[in-house]
C-alpha cells in the first residue's frame, strides 16, 4: 500500500510539473502541441551514420587524391618532405633502417634531426611500406583528418554530450580549417597532434570514469603517438593544457568525493605515471632528438645561445595579430597568399612576411558554443574550455599581449620555440567542445519551452555580423581599424588589403547568413514548424558549407610525375655519380636551398633542413633562410673541402655563369639556356694528408677561409693535437671506395707517411671508425668534418655509426612498451577478480 502511495504521489507530481511546463510553454508562444522531444533525437542519433557521414564527408574533401594517382601538394613536401620520406622509404627496402641521411647539407643524423619526420610513427611507416611515398604522404593526412572527427565525438561522449550533439563538434572539429589547411603547407606532424587532442582528453576522461590500467595504456599510447609525430612544440602545448585539465578533474574528485583526497592523489599518480610511460615508449626518438636539437642543431643558435631583445623576437615571431583573430569567425578579413582562388591570393595584408594556411575555428562552432552557457550542467567544463581557449588565443597573439610573454618567462621551454599562433589549434578544440555542449544545452531550452533563448543568442551573433558587414561595405572598417589597431601598415600591405576588400565584404555577408539560416532552423525547430529530426543534419549541413569553403583551396593536388621527373641536366649528373669517385652538387635554385637533386640520389652541399648541423652552416657561411655566402662566393677552400664538382646553375634566374661553359644544358623553347651544369676543380671525398693545423675550436672556421696560410690539398685543420706524429706535407696517398653505404663506409687507403685521412662528410660523435680492424678516433676536422689518423702503408678503413643515446632510447622504449602491453593484459585479469578499478 505504501509503494502504490508513492507511485501515486509520484504522478501527481510529475503532473503536476508537466502542467506547468504547458502553461509556461504556451506563454511563451510555444506550440501547443506537445513537446518538441529534441533531446530524445539527439539520443538516438545512430552511430552508423556518424562514422558514415564522416567517412563521406573525408571522402569528399579529399576526392581529388583518393580518386586519382595524384600528389597532394604541400609546400614544405616538395621542399624537403618528400625527398627525406623518399630516402627512408628506399633505405628501409634495401638497406634497412637509416641512421644517417648523406643527400644534404654535408649528411645529418637521420633520426636525431628528426629529418625524416614521423619515420618510426606506426601509420606512416606501414603506409610507406604499402604505397609509393607520394601517396603514402598524402593518405595518411586524410586518415588523420578522419581520425580527428572520431575522436571529437569519442571525446563528447565520455563527459555525457548525447550523440547528436557530439556529432555536430566531432563534424566540425574533422573539418576544422586550422587543421585541414595545413595540408598546402605541407605541417604533416602539426595535423597529427591535432587529430589526436581529443583521444588524450577521451583517454583522461574514460580513465576518471572507469579507472583500471586500459584507459591508462590507451592515454600512454595517444602519448607515443603525439611524440612520435615529432612535432614537439604542438606537442609540449597539447600536454600542458592535458595536464590542466586532470588538474581540474583531480580538483574536483577530491572536493566532491566520500573518500577525500586520496582517490584524487592515486588518479593524477597514475596519470603521470602512465604519461612518462608513454614517452618511455618514444625514446628511441625523443632523447636523441633533444640532445641533438640543444648541443649541434642550427636551431641553438636561436633558442639556447640567444639572449635578449633578439630571443625574444625570435620566439614570438609568426604569431597572430588582431586582424587575424576576426579571421577566426570571419575568414576572408586577413586573406592569404596560397594563391589557389581569388580570395586567396596577393590578400593578405597582416603583419607576418607571407601566410599558406587558415586558423579559422567556424562561424557555426562558435555560435553553438555561446548555447552552452545558457545555464545547465558540466559548468566545470565550460569554463575550464572557455578559460583554455582564451588563454591559449591570447597566448597565440605572442608579443601583442602580455599573457605570451608571462609564458615565455615562467614556463619552461616556452623560449625554445617560436610560432605561438600553433596553439590555437586548443582553441578551436575548446570551442568544438563548447560547440558539443551548447548544442545540448540548446536541445534542453527548446524541450523546457525556452527556445526564444536559444533563437536571441544565435540572433545577437546574426546581428552583430550584420554590423560588421555595413561597416565592410561602407568602407568604414577599413579605414577604423588602420587608423585603431594598425597604423603602420606597409605600402605592400595597402595594396594587399585593397585586393582584399571586396572579399572581406562577401565573407562578412556569407558570416551573417550562416548566422542568420542556423538561427532560421533552431526558430523553426522550437516553433514546431519543422520536426527535431531535422535540426542535426541542417545544423550539419550549414557547419560542412562553412567550413568547406576555407579548406577547399588549401588541398590541392599534381602530377607526381612531373615533380618528380629526372631533366637532361640530372640524367648527366647521374651518369657522372655512376662513373666517377663520389662528389657533391651546389644547386642554386632557390638560393642554394634547393633539394630536389637528392631525390634523385644526389649529394647535395647546399639544401634546406629545420634541424641541420649548426657547424657545417657556419662553415657555408649560412644564416637562416639566407644565402651560403662562402659557397655563392665560391671560396676556393671550402668549395674543396666539401667536395662539390658540379655547380647546377640556374640561368633563367641569374643569368650565365661566368668563367666557366656549361658540361650540360637544359634551355627553354626560346632557345635560351634555363639551367646548366658547371665542372669545378676539387678534392676527393676523402683525402689523405700529411699536415695538421691544431687551432682553438673558435679558430678554425677562420683559418680555413685564410686562402694564404691553408691548403686543404696537403694540410687539414684540427682542434687537438693528432695521436701520432704525421709525416708531413710531403706526404703522398689515395682512397679506394669499397662500399658506401648511409651508415657505413668502407674504403682503402694507401700513404708513404703517417698522414690524417680526412672524409668530407659532416662529423658527429656517433661515427666510430677502424683501422684494419683496430678502433682508432674519429677527430673534428676542417670545422666540421671527420678525419682519423693512419700510418705509413695500406690499410682498409671502416667508419660506421653507432650513437649510444640511439642503443639506451632503444633500450627504454621496449621497456616502456612491454610495461603497457602487460597492462592490457592484466586488465581484465584484474577486474575479473574485482581489482582496482572494477
Amino acid at each position: 500500500m505504501a509503494g502504490e502511495r508513492s507511485q501515486k504521489e509520484g504522478r501527481r507530481r510529475k503532473g503536476s510539473q508537466g502542467g506547468r511546463l504547458r502553461r509556461r510553454r504556451d506563454q511563451r508562444g510555444a506550440s501547443p502541441q506537445g513537446p518538441v522531444d529534441l533531446t530524445s533525437w539527439l539520443a538516438r542519433f545512430p552511430l552508423w551514420a556518424v562514422l558514415g557521414t564522416y567517412g563521406l564527408v573525408t571522402i569528399l574533401l579529399f576526392r581529388e587524391f583518393i580518386f586519382s594517382d595524384l600528389m597532394l601538394v604541400g609546400q614544405d613536401t616538395l621542399s624537403l618532405g618528400y625527398m627525406a620520406r623518399a630516402f627512408f622509404a628506399d633505405a628501409l627496402r634495401t638497406t634497412g633502417f637509416p641512421l644517417w641521411n648523406p643527400i644534404i647539407l654535408g649528411g645529418t643524423p637521420f633520426l636525431e634531426s628528426l629529418a625524416g619526420g614521423d619515420s618510426l610513427h606506426p601509420l606512416s611507416v606501414g603506409l610507406l611500406m604499402v604505397m609509393e611515398t607520394y601517396r603514402a604522404l598524402g593518405w595518411k593526412l586524410v586518415l588523420h583528418v578522419f581520425l580527428a572527427g572520431v575522436g571529437m565525438y569519442g571525446w563528447l561522449r565520455v563527459v555525457g554530450c548525447s550523440r547528436g550533439a557530439s556529432f555536430v563538434a566531432g563534424l566540425g572539429f574533422l573539418l576544422a580549417p586550422y587543421m585541414v589547411t595545413l595540408a598546402f603547407p605541407g605541417h604533416d606532424g602539426k595535423i597529427f597532434v591535432t587529430a589526436m587532442t581529443p583521444f588524450l582528453f577521451w583517454a583522461m576522461e574514460w580513465y576518471l570514469a572507469r579507472r583500471g590500467l586500459l584507459p591508462l595504456a590507451a592515454m600512454a599510447g595517444v602519448i607515443a603517438l603525439v611524440i612520435l609525430s615529432t612535432h614537439f612544440q604542438m606537442a609540449y602545448f597539447l600536454f600542458g593544457a592535458a595536464g590542466a585539465y586532470m588538474i581540474l578533474r583531480c580538483v574536483q574528485i577530491g572536493r566532491e568525493g566520500e573518500e577525500g583526497w586520496r582517490p584524487a592523489g592515486s588518479a593524477f599518480g597514475a596519470f603521470l605515471l602512465f604519461s612518462v610511460l608513454g614517452a618511455g615508449v618514444t625514446a628511441v626518438q625523443l632523447i636523441p632528438a633533444v640532445d641533438y636539437v640543444t648541443e649541434h642543431s642550427r636551431r641553438a643558435a636561436t633558442t639556447l645561445d640567444a639572449e635578449g631583445p633578439e630571443a625574444v623576437a625570435y620566439s614570438s615571431s609568426w604569431s597572430l595579430h588582431p586582424e587575424e583573430v576576426v579571421s577566426l569567425a570571419v575568414p576572408e578579413f586577413i586573406g592569404n597568399n596560397a594563391g589557389t582562388r581569388e580570395w586567396t591570393t596577393d590578400t593578405y595584408w597582416g603583419r607576418n612576411t607571407f601566410k599558406i594556411n587558415h586558423e579559422y575555428i567556424g562561424l557555426i562552432l562558435i555560435l553553438l558554443g555561446a548555447l552552452a552557457f545558457a545555464g545547465g550542467k558540466k559548468k566545470g567544463l565550460r569554463w575550464f574550455m572557455a578559460g583554455m581557449g582564451g588563454v591559449v588565443l591570447l597566448f597565440s597573439l605572442g608579443a601583442n599581449t602580455p599573457v605570451w610573454r608571462i609564458f615565455y618567462e615562467v614556463v619552461p621551454g616556452i623560449s625554445l620555440f617560436r610560432a605561438p599562433s600553433m596553439a590555437i589549434f586548443l582553441t578551436g578544440f575548446a570551442v568544438a567542445t563548447l560547440a558539443g555542449l551548447g548544442v545540448d544545452r540548446g536541445a534542453r531550452l527548446v524541450d523546457d519551452g525556452e527556445g526564444e533563448r536559444v533563437v536571441k543568442i544565435l540572433g545577437a551573433g546574426a546581428v552583430l555580423l550584420l554590423l560588421g558587414w555595413i561597416l565592410a561595405a561602407t568602407g568604414l572598417i577599413f579605414g577604423i581599424w588602420t587608423a585603431i589597431f594598425y597604423p603602420g601598415l606597409e605600402e605592400a600591405k595597402v595594396g594587399a588589403l585593397a585586393n582584399a576588400e571586396p572579399h572581406i565584404v562577401r565573407g562578412f555577408g556569407i558570416a551573417f547568413l550562416l548566422a542568420g539560416l542556423l538561427t532560421a532552423v533552431w526558430w523553426a525547430v522550437a516553433r514546431r514548424y519543422w520536426p527535431a529530426a531535422l535540426l542535426i543534419p541542417a545544423v550539419a549541413l550549414l557547419l560542412t558549407a562553412d567550413q568547406w569553403r576555407v579548406n577547399s583551396p588549401f588541398l590541392e593536388v599534381m602530377d607526381y610525375r612531373t615533380f618528380a621527373a629526372a631533366d637532361e641536366n640530372i640524367r648527366f649528373l647521374q651518369e657522372r655519380q655512376a662513373q666517377e669517385d663520389p662528389f657533391r652538387v651546389l644547386s642554386f635554385r632557390q638560393g642554394a636551398q634547393d633539394v630536389s637533386p637528392g631525390m634523385h640520389g644526389l649529394e647535395l652541399a647546399g639544401g634546406h633542413h629545420p634541424n641541420d648541423l649548426g657547424r657545417y652552416r657556419e662553415l657555408i657561411g649560412m644564416e637562416g633562410s639566407g644565402l651560403p655566402e662562402h659557397l655563392a662566393s665560391f671560396h676556393p677552400n671550402v668549395m674543396g673541402i666539401l667536395n662539390i664538382r658540379y655547380i647546377l646553375w640556374p640561368d633563367a634566374q641569374y643569368g650565365s655563369l661566368e668563367g666557366t661553359q656549361p658540361v650540360s644544358q637544359v634551355t627553354m623553347a626560346d632557345g635560351r639556356a634555363f639551367a646548366s651544369v658547371h665542372q669545378v676543380g676539387t678534392l676527393p671525398r676523402a683525402r689523405v694528408v700529411g699536415e695538421a693545423l691544431v687551432v682553438e675550436p673558435d679558430r678554425t672556421l677562420e683559418v680555413i677561409l685564410d686562402e694564404q696560410s691553408y691548403d686543404p690539398a696537403v694540410q687539414v685543420v684540427l682542434e687537438e693535437a693528432p695521436p701520432m706524429e704525421l709525416g708531413g706535407p710531403q706526404v703522398q696517398g689515395g682512397v679506394e671506395w669499397i662500399e658506401r653505404g648511409p651508415d657505413r663506409l668502407r674504403f682503402q687507403v694507401q700513404s708513404d707517411g703517417s698522414a690524417m685521412v680526412v672524409v668530407a662528410d659532416n662529423w658527429f660523435p656517433a661515427w666510430r671508425a677502424a683501422v684494419d680492424g683496430q678502433e682508432v678516433p674519429v677527430l673534428r676536422a676542417d670545422h666540421t668534418l671527420r678525419a682519423i689518423p693512419v700510418t705509413e702503408g695500406v690499410h682498409e678503413v671502416e667508419m660506421w655509426y653507432a650513437a649510444p643515446l640511439l642503443r639506451a632510447g632503444l633500450a627504454i622504449s621496449v621497456g616502456s612498451l612491454l610495461v603497457l602491453l602487460g597492462a592490457l593484459v592484466a586488465d581484465p585479469l584484474m577486474r575479473r577478480r574485482g581489482g582496482p578499478g572494477s
